[in-house]
């Protein structure tokens, strides 16, 4: 008599069961490891944001380079679906250890900015800032410290089995995220951060997806400066002791505002995107300054660099002065690239302060000038 043998094959994913926390840790240990990477990028919206947002690719080469406190980014825009402001199809902007570069090929000249340990927000554009979370060697700190993570079954990307973890992240803003890794090497292979945006509460959010990831490339070289390019600084806002443009912008209710409207008293004018955290904290700053000197201080925000409309992150920080938006023009006349952006206006229109690093000795600072400002005026 025959004997029958069943052999059953049983899918190995079948039985899945993964500790997010251990993995993000683990994931976090492996990228501190990594000496060099170099990979393909693709950036888009996604779900009713995917008509709103250009699809955008490129490739970036990371590496370790010795005597360097960051490493040294060499960040290359390849394609794009549509023109975006200020950024050339292809353009290269690098990273050092205390300087960042942007190559804008359609104008001949080079953008720099000071970069320091701890702004991984300073990218204003979307794919870069992601690109900065995955070489910074505390990636994963914000997951770590999530709400909650809920595991859900992996996903092929790009050929590559990985774990998705759908993300909930802590604070106000609130936010959510899906990241995928490499169930092998535990290196991140997408990222989709999700949101609701606008007043309709139009669902989407942006989608990163990395490919060809190489971690035994060579260290890459510092970025020339092409010859007959000019080198200006990115952040080099107007001084104190200006005179400061006067700006016409809409709010959000879409009333017009002018800035000679808030003339007879000092001005606290900060240039903000929703989408950087930064940017947020220095909005609550300028709180905290209403609420020392109601009589003798005034203040506005002015939003730049939104994909969305910004209403919904800033809700919940209720703020108690006006918020202008489509501020592009007005952030050129004060030199504003990058965000946030901090003015102090004197009552008679004079810039006495100006900065785009919000650090904690920055409200002892506008105290003692706002202080200055009263004893002037007063009889």
């Amino acid at each position: 008599m025959p004997v029958i043998i069943l052999i059953i094959l049983s899918n190995p994913l079948e039985a899945y069961s993964a500790d997010p926390y251990d993995i993000f840790k683990q994931a976090d240990s492996t990228l501190s490891a990594i000496s060099t990477v170099e990979y393909n990028y693709s950036f888009s919206g996604t779900q009713a944001l995917s008509n709103i947002i250009p699809v955008i690719e490129g490739t970036t080469h990371l590496g370790s380079v010795p005597g360097l406190q960051h490493p040294l980014m060499l960040h290359s825009l390849e394609t794009t679906t549509r023109a975006i402001s200020s950024i050339t199809v292809p353009s290269i902007s690098a990273a050092s250890a205390d300087s960042v570069y942007f190559v804008n090929n359609s104008d001949s000249v080079v953008y720099r900015t000071l970069y320091t340990a701890g702004e991984t927000e300073f990218f204003s554009f979307p794919p870069a800032s992601v690109m900065m979370e995955f070489v910074i060697p505390d990636p994963f700190r914000d997951e770590i410290l999530a709400d909650s993570i809920a595991v859900l079954y992996p996903v092929e990307l790009d050929g590559v089995w990985c774990h998705a973890f759908h993300v909930f992240y802590r604070g106000d803003s609130g936010g959510e995220a899906v990241w995928f890794l490499g169930m092998e090497d535990l290196l991140p292979r997408a990222v989709e951060r999700i949101g609701r945006y606008g007043l309709d509460s139009l669902t989407g959010g942006e989608l990163l997806e990395l490919s060809g990831i190489d971690t035994g490339c060579s260290l890459p070289d510092p970025p020339e400066i092409p010859e007959g390019f000019q080198v200006l600084a990115w952040n080099s806002l107007l001084e104190p002791h200006t005179p400061a443009p006067e700006f016409f912008l809409a709010d959000t209710r879409g009333f017009t505002v002018r800035s000679t409207q808030f003339r007879g008293s000092d001005l606290l004018v900060c240039f903000f995107s929703s989408r950087d955290h930064n940017s947020l904290s220095a909005l609550g700053l300028l709180k905290t300054v209403l609420a020392e000197y109601p009589d003798a201080v005034q203040a506005v925000g002015i939003s730049i660099l939104e994909t969305s409309d910004p209403l919904f992150r800033l809700n919940s920080l209720h703020l108690d002065f006006p918020v202008l938006i489509f501020g592009e023009d007005a952030a050129a006349d004060y030199n504003v690239r990058a965000v946030p952006a901090l003015f102090l206006v004197s009552s008679e229109g004079e810039i006495l302060y100006s900065s785009s690093q919000i650090t904690q000795d920055t409200p002892g600072r506008i105290r003692v000038l706002v202080e200055e400002s009263i004893q002037k005026r007063e009889p």
